[in-house]
């Protein structure tokens, strides 16, 4: 994609899916299976693969439902080399738990998608390499950003999914605020200046205490500043738990490489500390407290019109597109996310498509995998920016389209996406670590600490953590070593 400025343009046309975002409740799923499929009995077609979908809540709301069953009905119609898909939708609460279950059984689906990384937690090991299969069929990976083909991929397990969907972090911005305050539009490329400074978090912070307001209009930068009556705060980072935060700073991980060492990377040290002192010190984050109150709209800041930046994906575009009517933001644009040290990171969220290793059929299974992926009304009907690059001009396109009633005569520089694909967080903040829902439960305890205590020592509270999280990884090392 060119750089340029994509003017918005019929909110009608989003798929349900995107407005699974801000505040939301999550979709209702349909109804589905929640216990495991039987095992194949003796006879079954060889060509017979399965596909499991609802590891993410992608693929199981009611109109992606039906899209996948009509694309099924028609792929098995036509009978493709031989092949025919069984589909398999489970809720994706109980999808992890019933996956495991088939898999310890012996009785492994073949296709999985789309899922992202969070969803694909616990299944180390399990998955197939698709490299060999990448190669017999043919598949152009330059059809893909590189960056986006080597998250999923790593160390020995290799490319364990084929890229489907991504999106990328940006900061989000309100124009109008900006304009109000005589301060120029962000930079929309990597490496550009910001009025003749480095565009990085210090550089941020200085233009979020401009942008942050008093109910007397004073700027939190002027003398006689109220920092218990700001009306518009500067910075936000709306919905993003503390892996996310700190890997806006760079990629990391609370587990070192030997997967059982708890460690706290120094760039997510530096993260917490400047988080901290935004909002504690700066006064231009919202505390946690202000985070969920009316002025910033229950934990939807982004559309409360109260905030003048904010770390985002692509969910919080249609946050602010459903609220449209009653937001008060009405001209906003997206810019690349500040470096830190000298480097750039965009915390990304992707789906991909994959095969279980158990797979008894992994060549046919990887055909119908590529059918699935190749169907532009399953693509449409999920919703998400398309992975491969030559797809997404027509997406953005679409975009416009969808938007222009809702924002009209509003411009937003989509090319920033493109700048941030290029540069997602590696190991992914959503990666898997030992006792995973303990350790990310203490993760959450220490960063609500963080929004919620004044005077803490952040590097103190970071020891502690560490601490507890090895705790956490030890409690399951004798599991992990059977």
């Amino acid at each position: 994609m060119r750089r340029r400025g994509l003017r918005l343009v019929a909110l009608a046309a989003i798929p349900a899916l995107a407005f699974g975002a801000c505040n939301a409740t999550s979709p209702t799923p349909t109804a589905a299976p929640a216990t495991p499929t039987p095992a194949p009995t003796a006879g079954a077609a060889s060509g017979t693969v399965r596909w499991f979908v609802g590891l993410d809540s992608l693929g199981t709301q009611t109109a992606q439902v039906a899209a996948e069953k009509a694309f099924v009905a028609n792929y098995d119609a036509v009978n493709r080399d031989g092949i025919t898909i069984k589909l398999e939708i489970v809720p994706s609460v109980a999808a992890a738990d019933v996956l495991k279950t088939e898999m310890a059984a012996g009785n492994a689906p073949d296709i999985v998608g789309p899922v992202g990384v969070k969803g694909l937690d616990g299944f180390d090991g399990l998955l197939l390499d698709l490299t060999s299969e990448i190669h017999k069929n043919n598949v152009e990976l330059t059809a893909y950003e590189s960056s986006v083909v080597k998250f999923f991929q790593g160390g020995d397990i290799g490319q364990i999914g084929l890229p489907y969907d991504i999106t990328p972090g940006y900061i989000w911005y309100d124009k109008d605020a900006f304009t109000k305050a005589n301060l120029p539009p962000l930079p929309t490329t990597v490496g550009e200046q910001y009025q003749g400074q480095t565009w990085d978090w210090n550089e941020l912070a200085k233009v979020a205490a401009q942008l942050t307001l008093d109910k007397s209009g004073k700027k939190s930068t002027d003398h006689g500043f109220d920092p218990k009556n700001i009306v518009q705060y500067g910075m936000d980072f709306q919905g993003a738990d503390a892996r996310r935060v700190a890997s806006l700073f760079g990629a990391g991980s609370f587990v070192a490489t030997d997967g059982k060492t708890a460690q706290i990377p120094a760039l997510w040290n530096d993260a917490y500390t400047w988080y901290y002192d935004a909002v504690w010190k700066g006064h231009y984050v919202p505390s946690g407290a202000v985070e969920s109150s009316a002025l910033l709209a229950g934990g939807n800041s982004q559309s409360s019109g109260r905030v003048a930046m904010n770390a985002a994906w692509g969910s919080s575009i249609m946050s602010i597109a459903a609220d449209a009517k009653t937001s008060k933001v009405k001209n906003w644009d997206v810019a690349v996310i500040p470096s830190w040290k000298g480097t750039t990171t965009s915390p990304m969220d992707a789906d991909a498509f994959t095969i279980t290793k158990a797979s008894k059929n992994p060549d046919a299974a990887f055909k119908a995998m590529l059918a699935i992926m190749a169907d532009a009304t399953l693509l449409k009907v999920y919703g998400r920016e398309p992975a491969k690059t030559a797809d997404q001009a027509a997406y953005f396109t679409a975009l416009d389209a969808t938007l222009a009633p809702v924002f009209p005569g509003n411009e937003v520089t989509w090319d920033v996406l493109g700048e941030m694909e290029k540069l997602p967080a590696v190991p992914s903040p959503d990666s898997n670590m030992p006792a995973f829902d303990q350790a990310y439960s203490d993760i959450g305890s220490f960063f609500t600490k963080l929004q919620t205590t004044e005077g803490l020592d952040v590097n103190g509270e970071l020891t502690k953590l560490q601490k507890v999280l090895q705790t956490d990884f030890d409690a399951v090392q004798p599991l992990l070593s059977q």
